[in-house]
This record gives structure tokens, sequence and C-alpha cells, in this order.
């Protein structure tokens, strides 16, 4: 019998049960191939002589989780400029693999890419899919739809060009209709856009300022869902929030300035937001500051102050949320999400069950993967980790990719202590 036939076995743990927020004590998870078949109390198990068994006693098993906003070709490199203008283009495919294997390290088995150079995350997607190398669940946009002229053109007029050709998107209700049909021919899952300025761009990319009119907002969203597609909206200002929300955008992106009206919108619409602390945390290092614009340190200084209050108050409130940390921008390098569960939990207000919650089945809501991923129930995919200590008694644990004994994603064992343990088998050769 082969290795892919055994059943693999994560005996007599104590499973995080993510959609009540309870723990389910001396339980043990049933696997075959990359599905749970079977999760119930030891009592109950029966044991079969193929079996592969890893021992779980004592540990606590959770779902694998969820990191929904990240930009897996991006280093984090403080000097990111030097770097864009000093980098072959298809290096990006290897930096790609490599941040997408730190989050696998780090817990995290499904990841979103919130846009990326065209073509490197739909085909990283597809290698780790087939299992020819080990990463996390791909869920990606490949390019965003973008309104063209939302911010100033900063760069040299080759780079400018490069980017028009890359990702200019023309105006109006069937431009944008195309660019949507675009992206699902290349392969995205999901659609990102923008409806305000952001923090890292030129003097006149406004978070306040909104982008795309309605019609075009809305015919983004009608041509996506209609394409199964969930739609992501870059949005710090509260006019772009709004805009987004009540263009049934699913998902918001930083929410950076929210105020009772906008909460109060979000919670009755069931939007989720994704808040992306790290990102502004990281730029407001003494280290990154000084080397950015002083408009830019501005923006960062006023954004990374609101978010906290905003956040907070859409908690309290009862607005959904998921984890993500916008991975890739300046100082902010991928594997650190943990760092965004805990912010959860100290800067918003979050108890650990809740964070976690937010980092399994609520990240799986939003980014419409909860039928297969985010919780341990049987006829999902096998996606969980095993940890030495429960980061629910001590939520700084889920920081420590080392207190991950095991990583298991589609039934297969990829990272055990840290390190990646899975490699595609040799096919043999045939004379």
């Amino acid at each position: 019998m082969s290795q892919e036939d055994k059943r693999l076995i994560v005996k007599s743990g104590n499973i995080f049960d993510s959609l009540t927020g309870s723990t389910l004590f001396n339980h043990t998870v049933v696997i075959e191939k990359n599905k749970i078949v079977w999760v119930n109390s030891d009592d109950d198990f029966a044991k079969e002589e193929t079996d592969q068994i890893i021992d779980a006693t004592g540990k606590t098993i959770l779902p694998g989780m969820v990191e929904c906003h990240v930009h897996i070709y991006a280093s984090g490199n403080p000097h990111f400029e030097r770097e864009y203008v000093r980098t072959k283009t298809d290096m990006y495919h290897y930096f790609a693999l490599n941040n997408s294997q730190k989050h696998l390290q780090s817990g995290f088995t499904c990841v979103r890419d919130a846009g990326c150079y065209p073509g490197i995350a739909p085909a990283l997607r597809r290698i780790f899919d087939t299992g020819l190398l080990a990463g996390p669940r791909l869920v990606v946009t490949d390019k965003g739809i973008w309104q063209w002229g939302n911010q100033e053109g900063v760069s040299p007029d080759p780079i400018i060009n490069f980017d028009r050709e890359n990702d200019q998107v023309l105006a109006g209700v069937d431009s944008v209709k195309h660019a949507v049909r675009d992206l699902k021919y290349r392969g995205a899952n999901y659609v990102k856009t923008a409806t305000t300025g952001g923090v890292l761009h030129g003097m006149e990319s406004k978070v306040s300022f909104t982008l795309w009119t309605e019609e075009e907002l809305e015919a983004i969203v009608k041509e996506a869902h209609r394409n199964d597609m969930h739609v992501a909206a870059h949005a710090h200002g509260k006019a772009g929030i709004v805009k987004a929300v009540k263009a049934g955008i699913d998902t918001i992106e930083h929410a950076s300035f929210l105020d009772e009206e906008a909460v109060d919108l979000l919670v009755k619409q069931g939007n989720y937001i994704i808040p992306t602390q790290t990102a502004a945390m990281s730029l407001v290092s003494p280290a990154l500051m000084q080397i950015m614009p002083p408009e830019i340190q501005k923006k960062t200084i006023e954004v990374d102050k609101q978010m906290k209050i905003s956040h907070k108050l859409a908690f309290e409130k009862g607005v959904k949320i998921a984890i993500g940390t916008d991975a890739g921008t300046p100082g902010n390098y991928h594997g650190n999400t943990g760092n965004e569960v805990v912010l959860m939990v100290k800067d918003v207000g979050m108890t650990p069950v809740q964070a976690m919650q937010a980092a399994t089945i609520g990240g799986a809501k939003a980014i419409w993967m909860d039928e297969k991923i985010g919780s341990l129930e049987s006829g999902k995919f096998a996606d969980l980790l095993i940890c030495e200590q429960n980061p629910l008694e001590n939520i700084d644990l889920i920081t420590n990719y080392k207190n991950f004994s095991h990583v298991i994603k589609d039934g297969k064992v990829m990272v055990e202590k840290g390190k990646i343990t899975y490699f595609s088998p040799l096919q043999p050769l045939h004379h």
C-alpha cells in the first residue's frame, strides 16, 4: 500500500471547534487522502492496521489558519523602490514561492493574495494544488482592477508605461465588466479593486477621495458575483468604505476611518473588514519613517492612530472581522501573520478564542471558502495544526512557528517544527 492510500490519524488531541469556540477534549481526526472523514472522541475510534498515526495527546489541534491579505511577490524590503528597479521580473516567481512557504510554516494553510504581477499567483496556486511543492492553499486575484489615474505618476516614464500595460482599465460599465471577465480568464478566484487612495502612494492619492462611479462599482460586483467570484476593496476613508459597502463588495481591506454610521452600515450589510494593522504598525517604526517622504509620514501616522480606534469600534458593534496583514508592504515581512492575531486581542478587544475564530472560520467565510476550510469537520479539506502548547491560553504562542509540531495541508504533513518536510515523491523512470 502506498503512502497516499494510508489513512493519517491525528489521535487523542484537544480540538479547537472554531464554529462554537469550545474545545473538544481527547478527540481524534481521521484523514483519507486530502479530506477529513471522521472527527470524534477517542472512545469511538476504530484503528486500521495500515494507519499512520500522529499522537497528539495533551496537544491542541487547530484548523489551518487563513491569511486574507498579502502580496506574495513583494518582499517587505523597506527600500522597495530600489529593489523594484534592480530585480528581474521573472525573479518574482521565486520570491512568491518563498513568501508563500513562510506563511505555511507559520501555520497559515490558506492565503489570499491581494495583487501580484500578472500570471504569478494563478500559476503558483496550481503548483501547490497539484502537490508539486509544499505551499498554502492560494486564493488569488492575479492583478487588481484599478481606476487609472487614482494617484500621481511618480515613477520614471518607462515604469509608468509598464504599469499602464499591465494595469490600465478603461472607464465605464462595459470596460469594468470586461476587466472582471479578463481576470476570470487569467485564473483569478476573486476580484480586488480600490475605492480610495492609498497611504504609500503620492501626495494626490487621498485616502478620503473616492474612486469609481457608483455604476462602475456596482457593475464590477454584479459581474464578479455572476462568475462566482467575491470582491475585495482597498478602502481607507469613510466615503470609500460606505461606497464599497453599498455596492455589495464582500470584504473591506484596511477600513481605517470608521464612525458609527459606517459601522452600522457594515453590520446591516454583513460585510467583512480585514484590518491589516500589522502594515500600519510596521510603517510607523522610526527606521521606516525616516526614509519615507514627508507626506507619506503624515498619512501613516494618521492612519495608524485611527485604525486602532476604528477597528475597536467595529468589533464592539458586531462587524465581522477576518485576519490579514498586507504582508509585502515596507517592513511588513511574510510569515508574521500571528502578530495580527495578537493585535486583535491587544488593540481590538477580542478574546483569544474570538481572535482564533477570526483567523480560521472567519477568514474562510470572508473569502467564500467556509464549505471547504476553517473548521475541523468531516468532508472538509484536511488542513490543520498540532500545537505543543495551547494558544487559546496564551495568544502570543500563535506567533511562534516552532510551537506547531505539525502543519498538515491537504492531508499531507508539510511542516514539522517550522521546517518544510514535504517534497513531491519521485516518479519512477519508464524504459
